[in-house]
């Protein structure tokens, strides 16, 4: 299994509770990181943690002026566009899982791997949060629209048919595009995407609307990344790993935002049924997700650093 995921020096935390993540549920899993604006000594925490855990992690680099000739973004660094150099960084593979730097790998994720993409050109899942005007604008329905947070890439297609030449070229022509390495993924592969369940690729805050879902990847997108920010929601799960794993990522604060607060408790006082059913969907899933998935992970790390047993010829 090939897991790839990119990001620059402000994401190093978040990608090495990934690679943990993924690597403590698929033990068989092999890591790239690609280096889009990676300081040295980030480089080195990174490379030192992964040697730590025994954990095969390859970082390879993709050359930043060419990343900053694409369209800039005030919302994104230019590390956004680093997936679209996946097929030729890893030119000796056919196939491969791309994740975010803000997410966790909760499960077996073999399922992902197995899939057989024929003559698809990528696998993710629908994004939700697009808007009618947005999508009427790319020509897209949003049961077309996948979030690029997870992919799985038919790399052996994308270099034979130089995808990437033509996401790139798309980007160069219409530079106001919103959310641009993403949309240009859904517009070169028009077609021929293979839907994946939202489980996969589940958005930490939006738990309240798929209160039964487990998760089995969780992606943590928008400003409130759960290492810098304790309220981020499902934050518990990322703290999880960090604790066990023994990362050297310090503990987030806990945002005190006391309007939040205020508004919290008032709406529990007068009985609003909204700010009632998102503490109901907090507590079931704390009970049935996160505290159950808390006790396995501990299991789990507690196994892999217990010594191999005296004959087994480990």
């Amino acid at each position: 299994m090939i897991i790839v995921s990119a990001g620059d020096t402000k994401f190093v935390p978040g990608m090495m509770m990934l690679i943990y993540s993924a690597w403590i549920n698929n033990r068989n899993a092999r890591f790239y990181v690609i280096d889009a604006g990676i300081s040295p000594d980030g480089r080195k925490k990174l490379s030192a943690f992964c040697a730590d855990h025994g954990i095969s992690c390859q970082i390879v680099g993709v050359d930043p002026a060419f990343l900053a000739q694409l369209p800039k973004s005030v919302n994104w660094s230019p590390a956004m566009y680093a997936r679209l150099f996946i097929p030729d960084l890893l030119a000796e593979h056919d196939k491969a899982i791309y994740i975010d730097g803000d997410a966790v790998v909760n499960s077996d994720i073999s399922e992902l791997w197995q899939l057989d993409l024929g003559e698809d050109l990528v696998a993710g899942a629908l994004d939700g949060l697009m808007t009618p005007a947005f999508l009427a604008d790319i020509g897209l329905r949003a049961d077309q629209y996948i979030n690029s947070g997870v992919l799985v890439m038919n790399l052996a297609l994308w270099r034979a048919e130089r995808i990437a030449e033509q996401a790139i070229a798309l980007l160069l022509d219409r530079p106001g595009l919103e959310f641009p390495d993403q949309t240009a993924i859904n517009l070169v592969a028009r077609d021929r995407v293979r839907y994946i369940d939202r489980k996969f690729n589940f958005f930490a805050r939006e738990y309240t609307r798929f209160p039964k879902m487990i998760p089995r990847i969780i992606h943590y997108p928008g400003p409130d990344k759960p290492w810098s920010n304790k309220r981020s929601p499902l934050a518990d799960v990322f703290d999880a790993y960090r604790e066990v794993s023994g990362a050297d990522i310090p503990k987030p604060k806990r945002g005190w935002q006391f309007k939040t607060f205020r508004r919290t408790v008032f709406g529990l006082l007068t009985l609003r049924p909204k700010h009632w059913r998102r503490l109901r969907y907090r507590l079931h899933y704390r009970s049935t997700f996160i505290d159950p998935h808390v006790a396995e992970l501990r299991a789990k790390a507690m196994a892999a650093r217990a010594p191999a047993p005296e004959g087994s010829g480990a």
